[in-house]
C-alpha cells in the first residue's frame, strides 16, 4: 500500500457524445482546466488527470474509470475530484453506491466542484440523492431524444453506420452516400448467382475460399488499413457460411436502406436486442442496386426450400418446393439412395409415402424424366415467345383473361364466406358470454362452446390473410406476358435445366397419376405453371391467334374492371 504522501489526487473527467453536442462547456479540455485550477488553488498535490471521452454516464465500464477503481483498491488514491456529480455518472443507484458507501469505506475524499460537494463536509452531501436522481432523468430524457432523432434519420433513409456494406464504398470519405465498389460489387452478384444456381452458404464459402477471394474484413483492411475485432490475420480467404448468409439476406443490394434492426434494451442496459420486423425501417431506392429484384426473389425461393443433400450426393434437389401431387396437393419427395442408380432416382407423393395407399397414390416419376419433360417444354414455350411475340402475347392474354376471371371470382367468394363466418363467430361468442352472465347456460357449456368458437376463429384469422394476399396478387399481377417475353429473349439457347432457370420461369409443377397405376410406361399428366403467364397448352403453336382478338389492358385498374 502506498504511503500517505505518495497517494494521488485523481482529477476525473467524462464526456459522452450527447454532452459533446451541447457545446464546449463540458469538453474534456474544459474539465481538465477547471479541475487543475481547483487543485492548485486548494493545495491538492500529486494530481493525476484521467478521463473517458465518448462514454455514457449510465455506463461504468469505462477504461479510465476502471483504472481509478484499480488505484483505489491498491490504496493509491487519497482524493477524487470531478467537475460535478454527472461527470461521475448518471445512474442513480450506482453513483449513490460510490458516494455513500464505496468511497467512505476506502477512505477516499470525494469532491464535486460545481455542486459544492465535499465528503469531509457532511452537510454538503444532503442533496446528493436529488442531484443523482435529476442526473439520471437527464440521461433518460436524452436517450429518448436520441432514439427519436435516429428514428427520423432512418425514415429519411439516412445511413448512420461507420463503413459502407461489402460491395459498396462511400462516394467520398466524409459522405454517407454509397456507390458500387468496382472490386467487390461483382463478387456480391457472383454470390447471389451461385445461390440461385442451387449452392448453399457453406458451398459458396468453399468456392470463394478456393478461388482466393478476400473476405470482407480482409478486403477492408487491405484497402483502408483498418481491421476489426476477431479478424483472423492468418486466413485472408477464410470465408464462412455466416458471412455469405449475411450478404444473401442484406436488402442493401436491392437499393434499399434497412435500418432500426436492433437497439439497446434501455438507456441503462446496453445489451443489443433485435427489433420486431414490423417496427424496422426500410427505405427503398436510396442508392444503386447490385442485383435485380428477380434474382433476389429466386434466392429467397431457393433458400426457403433448400435441403441439405445426403452425404453421398453432391447436388441438392433442384425441384425442392416446386413439384406437387396433382391430387392431394402435397409436395413430391425426391428419393435417392446409394443402392440405386442415378437414372432411377424418383419423386413420389409425400402423402402416399407417409400414410399409404388409403390416402393417396404414388404419382411416381423419375427425376431424369421430369428434367427432360420440363426442359423440352421450357424450350418450346420460350422459343415461341421469342419468335412470335405478338401471337404469343395475344394467346396468353386471351387464355388468362378467362382463367383469371374464374379464379378471382372463386377466391373472392371463398374469402367473403370466411369473413362472414368470422363475424358470425364474434357475434356468437358475445351471445354465449351474455347467456353465461345471465345464467342461461352453465359455466361448463360456456367453456366448451367458447373453446370451439375460439379454435374455429383462430383458424379463420390465420387463413383469411393468406387468401387475401393471393387475391391481391391475382388482381395486381395478372398475366405479365411482356416480362416473360423479356426473360425468354435473355435465354436464346437452353442447353441444360438449372435451379436458377427453374425458379426464373416456373412457379409450380403438378404431377398426375399414371393412366395405369404402378406402370412405368403408361401416360402421365404433368402440368407446368409458368411465372407471369400460368399454364400453357401443348397445342399453343397450332392455334391461330390473331393479335387483335384480345387487347392487353392499359393498366391494372382497367384489367381488374374487365375481370369483375
Amino acid at each position: 500500500m502506498a504511503s500517505q504522501i505518495d497517494k494521488y489526487t485523481i482529477l476525473y473527467g467524462r464526456l459522452s457524445q450527447e454532452d459533446a453536442r451541447m457545446g464546449d462547456s463540458n469538453s474534456i479540455l474544459n474539465q481538465r482546466s477547471l479541475l487543475e485550477k481547483y487543485a492548485r488553488d486548494n493545495g491538492f498535490e500529486n494530481a493525476l488527470f484521467l478521463a473517458d471521452d465518448g462514454y455514457s454516464g449510465t455506463n461504468f465500464d469505462r477504461p479510465s474509470w476502471k483504472k481509478v477503481i484499480d488505484m483505489i483498491e491498491n490504496g493509491e488514491v487519497e482524493t477524487l475530484i470531478v467537475k460535478d456529480l454527472s461527470r461521475l455518472g448518471r445512474e442513480y443507484l450506482q453513483v449513490g453506491y460510490y458516494t455513500e458507501i464505496y468511497f467512505p469505506q476506502k477512505g477516499v475524499r470525494f469532491i464535486a466542484v460545481n455542486d459544492a460537494v465535499d465528503s469531509l463536509v457532511a452537510s454538503s452531501t444532503d442533496f446528493n440523492p436529488i442531484r443523482n436522481w435529476a442526473n439520471e432523468l437527464h440521461a433518460k430524457d436524452t436517450s429518448k431524444k436520441v432514439r427519436a432523432i435516429k428514428r427520423m434519420q432512418a425514415e429519411r433513409g439516412e445511413r448512420y453506420g461507420g463503413k459502407a456494406p461489402y460491395g459498396y464504398k462511400k462516394r467520398t470519405a466524409d459522405s454517407k452516400e454509397i456507390v458500387p465498389d468496382e472490386e467487390t460489387a461483382p463478387i456480391v452478384k457472383y454470390i447471389f448467382e451461385l445461390c440461385a444456381g442451387g449452392k448453399g452458404p457453406s458451398q459458396i464459402a468453399r468456392i470463394l475460399s478456393n478461388e482466393q477471394v478476400l473476405t470482407p474484413a480482409h478486403y477492408y483492411y487491405r484497402k483502408y488499413g483498418k481491421g476489426q475485432a476477431g479478424m483472423d490475420m492468418q486466413r485472408p480467404y477464410g470465408w464462412s457460411s455466416t458471412s455469405v448468409g449475411h450478404i444473401l439476406a442484406n436488402q442493401t443490394y436491392l437499393s434499399h436502406t434497412h435500418l432500426q434492426k436492433s437497439s439497446t434494451i434501455s438507456y441503462k442496459n446496453k445489451t443489443r436486442v433485435d427489433i420486431p420486423e414490423n417496427e424496422q425501417v426500410i427505405v427503398k431506392n436510396t442508392h444503386e442496386p447490385l442485383i435485380t429484384q428477380e434474382l433476389w426473389d429466386i434466392v429467397r425461393d431457393v433458400h426457403a426450400h433448400k435441403r441439405r443433400p445426403p452425404k453421398h450426393m453432391d447436388e441438392p434437389n433442384m425441384f425442392a418446393g416446386l413439384v406437387f401431387c396433382a391430387d392431394c396437393g402435397k409436395p413430391m419427395v425426391l428419393y435417392r439412395t446409394e443402392s440405386i442408380k442415378r437414372s432411377q432416382f424418383h419423386l413420389k407423393c409425400y402423402t402416399y409415402g407417409k400414410k399409404g395407399k388409403n390416402f393417396c397414390t404414388p404419382h411416381q416419376i423419375r427425376e431424369t424424366d421430369l428434367e427432360q419433360v420440363v426442359l423440352d417444354d421450357l424450350r418450346r414455350i420460350t422459343h415461341f415467345a421469342r419468335m412470335k411475340e405478338h401471337q404469343f402475347a395475344a394467346y396468353i392474354n386471351a387464355k388468362n383473361s378467362a382463367e383469371l376471371r374464374q379464379e378471382i371470382n372463386a377466391l373472392q367468394k371463398e374469402l367473403d364466406t370466411m369473413q362472414r363466418r368470422n363475424d358470425e363467430l364474434t357475434a356468437l361468442f358475445k351471445r354465449i358470454y351474455e347467456d353465461n352472465v345471465l345464467g342461461r347456460i352453465t359455466n361448463e357449456q360456456f367453456r366448451r362452446l367458447s373453446a370451439d368458437y375460439n379454435a374455429e376463429q383462430k383458424t379463420l384469422e390465420e387463413a383469411i390473410p393468406a387468401k387475401q394476399e393471393r387475391l391481391n396478387k391475382l388482381k395486381a399481377s395478372a398475366a405479365n406476358v411482356e416480362a416473360f417475353i423479356e426473360k425468354a429473349k435473355r435465354f436464346k439457347t437452353i442447353d441444360k435445366l438449372t435451379p436458377e432457370l427453374l425458379r426464373l420461369f416456373i412457379e409450380r409443377i403438378e404431377i398426375g397419376e399414371r393412366a395405369k397405376k404402378y406402370s412405368h410406361s403408361a401416360a402421365q399428366d404433368i402440368r407446368i405453371v409458368y411465372r407471369d403467364i400460368g399454364m400453357v397448352d401443348s397445342n399453343m403453336e397450332k392455334e391461330e391467334q390473331p393479335v387483335h382478338l384480345v387487347a392487353p389492358p392499359r393498366d391494372i385498374d382497367e384489367l381488374v374492371k374487365m375481370l369483375a
